[in-house]
């Protein structure tokens, strides 16, 4: 039977130096999130070998983040050479995703050179952890051991010239492999048996995770209209704040409240759904600044990836909601449960009747928008009254 790990006397705080890593990150996601919507609403084309692409990328990005996270999560301290191996790694995600963007700019071989490094150093940090505090060697060896066979794959991927698209995607497929198996397997348990883990430490970092991606929304909004005389979607620009605001609602009225979840399966299944829910916020934010930009009338196309950005939202939170941290509310799963019906209903009603791909992304912020008031609604007791 798994034990359930318990705070320490003094909790871990986070420090400006893991924001600034944040930022690095977001960066990183939102470069991911813009090539998707560019490509739909101005190429007007999204194969799926880019897709899995930018995806598999975004894993790769948030196991470095959270992995990183951990390590400093289970061994707080201010440490001078984990801060150097972190600036090395923030500049070599920063290239990873410039040149893995399956754009017009860094090549390939680049992208996995600078993977490699990124998981390198998370390997070295696990490492430090290790020697630093002997008690934490066992917790700590999946994750070196993991990270660096990770980063020999990706400097496989050097080799591989860039007309390779199947193989590049086999090697980035056994990469992620090779860096999340031993995690789910070996990693979060341990640290969840042996109580290694800081839970509120952990929980703010995903919770400024969040804040940043949707405070992106902003940047992209202005960006998208910067330079305009004025607005072509208006409609959309308003919608661009008032989901940003529902966002916010529903994960810190309906996630961030609960905790961390207290056993390793639940911890797992909570962070698959952050990421989910990480995926659906930042593509929504970007979708929504691209739409405030076009004029309505110019939307004929129809697009399918483009509405589904809300489903992903509301997915990761159902999820996050039905696993529950340490204290469990499952009203909030119910609400998304029903905000992803009503959803799926109205959708079905407008591709019978043909709606444009602006209709269909317009009732999913609409839904949105219900859900974050319904959470907001149905708060704990102790939050109504901040």
């Amino acid at each position: 039977m798994e034990q359930q790990s318990t705070p320490r006397r003094h909790a871990v705080k986070v420090s400006w130096f893991e924001l600034f890593y944040d930022l690095v990150i977001v960066a990183a996601i939102a470069h991911g999130g813009h090539l998707l919507v560019h490509d739909l609403l101005i190429a007007n084309d999204l194969s799926f070998s880019l897709g899995v692409w930018l995806t598999s990328t975004f894993i790769v990005t948030f196991v470095l983040w959270f992995s990183t996270s951990m390590a400093i999560n289970i061994a707080p301290g201010d440490i001078s050479l984990r801060k150097s191996l972190m600036f090395l790694q923030m500049l070599a995600v920063a290239v990873a995703n410039l040149a893995l963007s399956r754009s017009d700019g860094l090549p390939d071989d680049w992208g996995f050179a600078s993977l490699a490094i990124a998981f390198a150093t998370v390997s070295i940090i696990f490492a430090i952890v290790g020697r630093e505090v002997p008690s934490l060697a066992r917790a700590a060896s999946p994750w070196r051991a993991c990270m660096a066979a990770t980063a020999v794959v990706f400097a496989l991927g050097v080799l591989l010239p860039d007309a390779w698209v199947t193989v590049q995607l086999v090697v980035f497929a056994i990469g992620i492999l090779v860096a999340v198996v031993p995690i789910v397997l070996l990693g979060i348990p341990r640290l969840c048996r042996d109580g290694h883990l800081e839970p509120q430490h952990l929980a703010e970092r995903v919770g400024q995770l969040v804040i940043i991606v949707i405070g992106e929304s902003f940047i992209g909004l202005i960006l998208a209209i910067g330079g305009l005389d004025s607005i072509p979607g208006p409609t959309f620009f308003v919608l661009t704040f008032i989901v940003a605001g529902s966002l916010w609602s529903i994960y810190f009225t309906s996630v961030f409240p609960m905790g961390l979840p207290s056993t390793s399966m639940r911890l797992e299944l909570w962070l698959l759904g952050v990421m989910v829910f990480l995926v659906g916020t930042s593509y929504l934010a970007e979708n929504l600044s691209a739409y405030a930009s076009v004029d309505w009338a110019s939307l004929s196309t129809p697009h399918t990836f483009i509405p589904l950005s809300a489903v992903y939202t509301l997915v990761g939170a159902l999820l996050l909601g039905w696993v529950g941290g340490a204290t469990q509310d499952q009203r909030f799963a119910r609400i998304h449960l029903c905000a992803l019906g009503v959803l799926g209903l109205a959708w079905i009603a407008l591709v019978i009747g043909g709606a444009q791909a602006n209709l269909l992304l317009l009732a999913g912020a609409i839904v949105v928008i219900a859900d974050g008031l319904a959470c907001y609604a149905f708060r704990p007791r102790e939050l109504a009254t901040l």
